[in-house]
């Protein structure tokens, strides 16, 4: 048997080999968090982890001569793991985001380019000469004249980018849906997601433009650069995916109406004009918003009015979400007591006192519906006086 020599190119992809096995077997077998967006999860590192392996058996010289010496399919069998890889990861968001997520029969779409995965290989075959697939081992560029490899290589790169831009829209869709329901989302912490999603992404969008850059036949150092730092990305990530969502599986993110269950209940009632001026004076006489945690059901519960008019009408007549109607209404309690006290009080105090929880939530709203900062409001009222 030939010596096996492994080059320093091969122990990022060796690493994320191995750790995508183990963390995928823990996540598979620890009873921690929730067992649907374990097994997503698991299923994505498991795929990340083939990829990794097709990646290192190709490009290893040694490797392929030790140990593969005339097994010609693994090469171009294992490129099934980017069509399980970019839909396992959207999973594995949707299921964090909403605990009630279940499969259902329209998500195969997702599923549709695994499961067309074999027309590829057929295509491949067809295409090349018994020898031109022993030789496609050694040559790539033997590989790249075939538009069925092309192409191939066209849907991985637009899967992993598409899908990791499309998990960004899931977060951006739920902190929307949040924003309809809640006036307070500050302790919902899905900024460790989002850098995850895009530490992915990152890798990614890297790799891809070192494709890009070896159709444009540009310098292959710059190319070997990008794969190399791309593979230490890798495993940089790995590690961070499975430390971080263990760390956060306990959290409990919220349940909002999706949008399809949106698209199953029934049409609204007819619209009335009086559902706002009600509210206002709810807002005035009780003061509701000063509840740090208050919520569009409890609003409905006081006013005795469905939560879906009360959402369509602060949406139509107030043009704005149920978190900025209540964060506006904590605004104005807010002057009111810079005012009253002539900025006498300290900020968390005037904070607290109306409403607000959270000192970044407090700062942003004051600006976006008084167009200036609590402190520069103080310094207005110090000049007026």
């Amino acid at each position: 048997m030939d010596k096996l020599v492994l080059s320093f190119n091969d122990i990022p992809l060796i690493l994320v080999i191995f750790q995508s096995l183990l963390f995928s077997i823990l996540l598979l077998t620890a009873n921690l968090g929730r067992r649907q967006a374990n097994f997503f999860l698991a299923m994505f590192l498991l795929a990340i982890g083939l990829d990794a392996f097709d990646s290192l058996i190709y490009w290893s010289p040694s490797i392929k001569v030790a140990y593969l010496d005339g097994a010609v399919h693994i090469f171009y069998w294992l490129k099934f793991s980017v069509y399980l890889a970019a839909p396992m990861l959207f999973f594995y968001v949707k299921s964090m985001i909403d605990p009630d997520f279940k499969l259902h029969w329209r998500y195969a779409v997702h599923l549709l380019p695994l499961l067309l995965f074999p027309l590829f290989i057929i295509g491949l075959y067809t295409s090349l000469t018994p020898e031109e697939r022993v030789l496609g081992i050694t040559q790539f560029g033997l590989l790249y004249k075939e538009p069925v490899f092309q192409m191939h290589l066209w849907m991985r790169h637009f899967l992993y980018v598409g899908y990791g831009i499309g998990c960004f829209y899931l977060l951006f869709q739920y902190k929307n849906r949040l924003k309809q329901h809640y006036s307070n989302i500050e302790n919902i912490d899905m900024f460790w997601l989002q850098m995850l999603i895009g530490g992915f992404l990152m890798i990614w969008v890297w790799v891809f433009i070192s494709y890009l850059l070896t159709l444009l036949n540009a310098s292959q150092w710059i190319g070997n650069l990008i794969g190399i730092s791309g593979n230490v990305f890798s495993f940089v990530f790995v590690n961070a995916l499975v430390l971080y969502s263990m760390a956060h599986s306990t959290i409990g993110y919220r349940r909002v109406v999706s949008e399809e269950e949106k698209s199953d209940a029934p049409e609204p009632e007819k619209y009335d004009p009086l559902i706002m001026t009600k509210l206002n004076q709810l807002m005035k006489d009780k003061e509701l918003y000063l509840d740090p945690e208050f919520t569009l059901e409890q609003l409905a519960e006081v006013s005795e009015i469905p939560v879906r008019k009360i959402s369509a009408a602060i949406n139509r007549d107030a043009g704005q979400n149920f978190f900025d109607y209540i964060n506006f209404h904590r605004v104005q309690k807010a002057a009111y007591i810079l005012a009253s006290r002539n900025g006498k009080t300290s900020m968390l105090d005037v904070m607290a006192d109306a409403g607000f929880n959270s000192k970044s939530t407090f700062y942003r709203a004051f600006k976006k519906f008084l167009h200036m900062t609590p402190t520069d409001y103080v310094d207005q009222l110090n000049r007026k006086n």
